[in-house]
């Protein structure tokens, strides 16, 4: 008799755990589809969020994070990918958004940059197609002007690119192979040109000092 009543208890105890994983589990993905509603309506704000407003983003984002960051090995792979991407975006609004701030970009004028840069206000909306010709026009652009630019018209071309790589980074999956390759080789030339412009000033600071 006590060793059925053991077995009972045990079941019990083992069905307790296991509903409580599940449970776990269950509140874990429904934390993550939470953060996939909230990622895909932050998408088309975090540039426009303005300094009084950020704090309150950060908070959101602290709060629809904690569960999953706590648990994270409890989801499964596909999930824990998912998870890291929306980390790694929100990571390059918080770095894009502090840069803007901290340089205090015009809105206007920024708009002028993005218009002239990636012929469009909604780098956002960019659809997967078009992504490649962004990039060309950029970069184009950033090799024709370049050399007349001075800092801040820098700290504009930066956000600029810097826009246009979290939107490659949302879309990824739905660029072909020909357009990923392309795409990346214009990354690495604009940083090319970035470090040329900040090798050029050090070379002019060197010789003021002497």
């Amino acid at each position: 008799m006590r060793t059925v009543k053991k077995y009972v208890l045990a079941l019990l105890f083992t069905g307790t755990i296991v509903g409580a994983q599940a449970q776990t589990k269950s509140q874990l993905e429904q934390d993550l589809t939470n953060l996939r509603t909230w990622m895909r309506k932050k998408s088309a704000q975090a540039d426009s969020v303005t300094r009084a407003e950020w704090p309150a983003v950060k908070q959101e984002f602290k709060a629809l994070t904690s569960g999953l960051d706590k648990n994270t090995e409890k989801l499964s792979q596909e999930s824990k990918t998912e998870y890291n991407q929306y980390k790694s975006r929100y990571s390059e609004w918080e770095e894009r958004n502090e840069l803007r701030q901290s340089v205090n970009l015009d809105g206007s004028e920024l708009e002028r940059w993005e218009n002239l840069m990636t012929g469009t206000t909604r780098i956002a909306a960019i659809k997967p197609a078009a992504l490649r010709d962004a990039y060309i026009r950029l970069t184009d652009y950033t090799r024709a002007n370049r050399r007349r630019w001075n800092l801040r018209d820098w700290d504009y071309a930066e956000f600029v690119f810097g826009e246009l790589n979290t939107r490659k980074a949302e879309v990824l999956e739905n660029l072909n192979n020909s357009d990923k390759i392309k795409i990346a080789a214009l990354q690495v030339e604009f940083a090319t040109l970035k470090k040329s412009r900040e090798a050029q000033e050090a070379y002019n600071e060197m010789r003021e000092k002497r």
